[in-house]
């Protein structure tokens, strides 16, 4: 009596730690697909960070590139702007007088052109007048 309730306690025991096994052993499959997925998952983050990095650093070295240019673009620019002998006031008047010369300029231009207009006006009439002319003297040579 004791022998089979000993023998069916432990069959019990057995199929109970059987089933507790093979759930045990189900919960890490599904654990480590779980990790895998994770792991790829990962593993994919880490390449398009790494991919975003190169680019960042490539920018960055673009745009250092191109302080550096500005940079040296504004101190080429300083003894001739900020620390200039010319003063603004000297800047504005002689632009002053050089817009004044040219306006003189651009007049002298126009009378000189309408002058011409009116001699080309008085030769191609003289000339117009010298070719009418012209024929006649002509026929009165030929006779």
């Amino acid at each position: 009596a004791d022998f089979a309730q000993m023998e069916s306690q432990t069959l019990a025991q057995e199929e109970g730690d059987q089933e507790t096994f093979e759930q045990d052993i189900k919960d890490c499959k599904i654990e480590m697909a779980r990790r895998q997925s994770e792991s790829s998952q990962k593993a994919a983050e880490e390449k398009r960070t790494l991919e975003k990095k190169r680019e960042m650093e490539a920018t960055r070295k673009s745009v250092a590139g191109e302080k550096e240019a500005t940079e040296q673009y504004l101190k080429d620019l300083q003894p001739a702007c900020v620390e200039g002998s010319s003063t603004y006031d000297d800047r504005k008047a002689a632009r002053a007088a050089e817009v004044e010369s040219l306006t003189e300029a651009q007049s002298l231009l126009q009378k000189a052109f309408e002058d011409k207009a009116d001699d080309v006006e008085k030769v191609g009439f003289l000339a117009a007048k010298r070719r009418s002319a012209a024929p006649a003297q002509g026929v009165l040579r030929a006779d």
